[in-house]
């Protein structure tokens, strides 16, 4: 029996994408909050969370597996995706490159 294809819908009220630069993660036993928020420029070390997420371990380890799956792909594409324990951007510019 082929598998049906998964169809995405977006609710009402649901539109706006908000970008997160931090992502702080609380677990226990039975699950974990993944709470999604920005840096603080005027207020450094601090964290504004904007959304929050609640998964069961199970799916925790099952979006673990696809984001790596997704890295993988992109990085064969693109290549690798700096990372660095700061969170500054490691780039000098974003988007298109600066005349000279």
């Amino acid at each position: 029996m082929a598998q049906q294809p998964i169809q995405v819908t977006v609710q009402p009220g649901s539109e706006q994408v908000v970008f997160s630069d931090v992502v702080v993660l609380n677990g226990g036993p039975t699950g974990f909050v993944l709470n999604f928020g920005q840096w603080a420029p005027d207020q450094p070390g601090l964290v504004r969370v904007y959304s929050r997420v609640g998964l069961s371990p199970n799916h925790l380890k099952m979006l673990w597996k696809l984001l790596e799956q997704n890295i993988q792909g992109y990085e064969a594409k693109f290549g690798a995706i700096p990372i660095g324990d700061t969170p500054e951007v490691p780039h000098s510019h974003i988007g298109f490159e600066p005349k000279t």
